[in-house]
């Protein structure tokens, strides 16, 4: 401690002298000091400002290329679904008879649920249950005993007159033919409004693909007015028309 107090008296006048000169030092360097502490911290909050800028704006270019994706989408949508859906007339004895949507290629016995459901005298013998729904198909449910001609693609027999319904198609059932379905002789005309694909393709120039045509039509348009309506069917001409026209018949 003595060696200290020594020292000190010896060289308090340096001590003192450089200590002031220190501080002078301080006090002018302190604006530069302040000015780029200052500085470096306006440069942090611009570079921070600059990242929340640029992630805003990448959020708002996500939010807007998605809902222009979901604007371009939704049209697309929608016509899918509306391609999905298909009305039909539904009559009878069914308990909530009426134009009914349901999904294409559903069921008859679908279609049946969705009108509430068949009345207690209704008779389902007459009806394929099974048989594929189309859009503006009528699908009636006859009732028990039920005599009233109509032409739906659903009924497999009508009690009237004894025929059965093929697709839509009346083809008479003579009690010893397979399935309902009469068997001409030779020299029978093919009746263009009721035969079979198999009875078609026995005309002249009519094969499977011609034969599925005129089926195709008849259920599109309805029976034959005239044997010369033969010639609307796409593929039959005027010269396949002369080769079979005294093979047919409408009647």
């Amino acid at each position: 401690m003595e060696k200290i107090s020594d020292l000190w008296e010896e060289y308090k006048n340096k001590f003192i002298f450089v200590g002031v000169c220190v501080l002078v030092l301080l006090l002018l360097l302190m604006p530069k000091i302040k000015e780029t502490f200052v500085n470096d911290n306006s440069m942090e909050m611009q570079s921070q400002s600059g990242y929340d800028l640029a992630q805003d704006n990448n959020s708002n270019a996500l939010s807007t290329s998605t809902q222009v994706q979901s604007s371009m989408s939704s049209p697309v949508s929608q016509v899918e679904n509306s391609k999905s859906k298909i009305q039909v007339d539904v009559k009878g004895a069914v308990k909530n008879p009426g134009v009914i949507t349901v999904q294409a290629n559903q069921r008859v016995d679908v279609v049946i649920k969705k009108a509430g459901g068949i009345k207690k005298d209704a008779d389902l013998n007459q009806v394929n249950l099974s048989h594929k729904l189309a859009d503006q198909m009528l699908v009636y449910i006859p009732v028990k005993g039920d005599e009233t001609q109509i032409n739906s693609p659903v009924l497999v027999k009508n009690d009237k007159n004894d025929t059965f319904q093929v697709d839509g198609e009346e083809t008479a059932s003579s009690g010893t033919s397979d399935e309902g379905i009469d068997q001409p002789d030779g020299n029978e005309k093919v009746n263009i409004n009721s035969a079979p694909k198999e009875k078609l393709t026995e005309l002249n120039g009519i094969g499977d693909k011609k034969a599925d045509q005129i089926v195709a039509y008849r259920q599109e348009k309805g029976s034959f007015k005239t044997i010369e309506d033969l010639k609307n069917v796409s593929g039959i001409g005027d010269k396949i028309f002369e080769s079979l026209s005294d093979q047919i018949t409408i009647k």
